[in-house]
């Protein structure tokens, strides 16, 4: 077998390019009639045949037995010649390293000779879209007014990066990508030739990863075949999947199902899983892309596939926010120095949403579940089921204990965090119950943030060094405390950035009402 696939069944005439009849036929009706443009710019991605078919062009033009259809017959001296890569009127050049002006002065002083052999001198500027602006300039003055006997083929990947000028002066063809359907035709046609016989699994992923390129179709059957420890003439999935080095299949749909049910620690114990195996996380992301469209096309068709049931019960709007999430991993993770951080941040951004999230609440010996969310106030006598495990060294630890040794606490809470501290010093001791210390305070926002797994852990550990045992914290949001405790509005604001009063001489019943104000919109500039 060939380890250049690509070139051994590169398409020798216009009927053998695949997925682009809607450029062929009118390239065929062009030779065929005699009305060759002077300049074409094919369109697309990589892939997708545009050099192959500026090939097949060069020959048509050029051909001595033209065929009646517009084919070239690929029998001629000149078909031959161009075939081998020996045609001297058929000049290719790459614009990617050849993107200067000075190259394009070149080009413009060899122009003017007639053909050496042909009928036509072809041009073929591969990555025009490179070239630089000085270059698209002179280019712009050569094909303005081109000799009669020169065809030029511009072929890009990014047609918006060309000057309107250069466009309005070309005829244009759009190259599509191909289908999974004819991606697949491709691939069976080839094995088939070559003798090899492939699992329609391994013929699955093969197509998935092509994403609508022929080339890339072939070459990875190529690495694929070429790869393999023991040569056979066959393919299957788990080749596939080892030489490629695609992640598994469970493991994607391991950390798919526990986001969809927003299970933060298990999500976490995915990801780092894969970062101890080494597996490329690029990759990974671009794999949960594609098993998350097989997914929502599945919802929206009604038909989900069995391996998919986890995500039948999921609201489709839900879905689709996942996707965003792993769209925007996949674009940031290729540039990232911490890689598996950009899977990690997609955890919280699932659990805020409420996904999936409950946490069991034990009343004495009545179970009942609620709601995860910022809106859940717990009760002064629930606690949660965590905190029933928290191993508690002092029972008898009294509130009037804890108000007593308050302020060396958020004094020694201030290393973590200025704002947790600032929080602590205005919040309202409740109760300490089994290891549960119930907290008000004034603001959701305080709680919203006394309530992150960074704030718990802090205040668990501080509170072990000062009191001598461990604690859960249960926080609650008292707007009533607001008023009454001027005290602890001063702490607050004492302890935040200092802001100017907009007024000298304030009324001492309103000090207070001020005072908060300024707390809120410090907290809010220092986040």
């Amino acid at each position: 077998m060939s380890s250049v696939l690509y070139q051994k069944y590169r398409s020798s005439d216009f009927d053998e390019i695949k997925g682009q009849d809607h450029v062929t036929k009118l390239l065929k009706n062009a030779v065929k009639t005699d009305q060759i443009a002077q300049a074409y710019l094919f369109v697309g991605s990589r892939g997708t045949g545009k050099t192959s078919t500026a090939r097949i062009l060069a020959k048509a033009v050029n051909c001595k037995n033209l065929k009646k259809d517009g084919n070239p017959c690929g029998e001629c001296e000149f078909c031959q010649s161009i075939a081998e890569g020996r045609f001297l009127d058929l000049i290719e050049i790459d614009a990617a390293s050849n993107r200067g002006i000075d190259q394009i002065r070149q080009l413009k002083e060899k122009i003017e000779f007639s053909p050496s052999e042909g009928k036509f001198k072809v041009y073929i500027i591969d990555e025009v879209h490179m070239l630089t602006a000085e270059a698209f300039n002179a280019l712009l003055k050569t094909l303005e007014e081109p000799p009669a006997h020169v065809i030029f083929i511009l072929a890009t990947t990014d047609v918006h990066k060309l000057p309107p000028t250069i466009l309005s002066r070309c005829q244009r063809y759009d190259f599509r990508l191909g289908t999974e359907k004819e991606i697949k035709a491709l691939i069976k046609d080839i094995v088939k030739k070559e003798e090899i016989t492939i699992e329609e699994e391994a013929l699955d992923v093969i197509v998935q990863n092509a994403k609508g390129s022929y080339r890339d179709a072939l070459s990875i059957l190529d690495v694929i075949y070429t790869g393999q420890e023991e040569k056979k003439n066959e393919i299957t999935l788990e080749e596939t999947r080892k030489i490629l080095g695609l992640p598994d299949f469970d493991n994607v749909v391991l950390l798919l199902r526990n986001l969809l049910e927003g299970n933060g620690s298990k999500s976490l114990a995915v990801i780092e899983e894969l970062e101890e195996k080494g597996v490329n996380l690029q990759q990974f992301t671009s794999y949960v892309l594609d098993i998350l469209r097989r997914i929502l096309t599945g919802k929206i068709k009604g038909k989900l596939e069995k391996e998919f049931d986890f995500a039948k019960d999921i609201d489709i709007k839900i879905l689709h926010r996942l996707i965003n999430l792993f769209i925007e991993a996949e674009n940031k993770i290729r540039y990232a120095n911490n890689q598996a951080l950009v899977l990690e941040m997609i955890i919280p951004e699932m659990m805020k949403s409420g996904v999936g999230q409950d946490v069991e609440i034990v009343n004495k010996d009545v179970k009942k579940r609620i709601p995860k969310d910022k809106d859940a106030k717990p009760e002064k006598e629930e606690r949660t089921k965590e905190s029933k495990e928290v191993k508690v060294e002092r029972e008898d630890l009294s509130v009037k204990e804890i108000q007593d040794k308050w302020d060396e606490f958020v004094n020694a809470i201030k290393p973590f965090n200025g704002h947790l501290y600032a929080f602590l010093g205005g919040a309202n001791i409740v109760n300490f119950d089994k290891g549960t210390l119930f907290i008000e305070v004034p603001f959701q926002f305080h709680m919203e943030r006394i309530e992150v797994p960074r704030s718990r852990n802090a205040i668990s550990e501080t509170f072990k060094k000062v009191y001598g045992t461990n604690c859960m914290v249960s926080c609650s949001v008292n707007g009533n405390i607001k008023p009454e405790r001027e005290s602890d509005a001063d702490f607050v604001l004492r302890k935040l950035p200092v802001i100017k009063k907009k007024k000298q001489e304030e009324k001492k019943e309103n000090s207070v009402k001020e005072k908060v104000t300024q707390n809120i919109e410090a907290i809010f500039d220092g986040m």
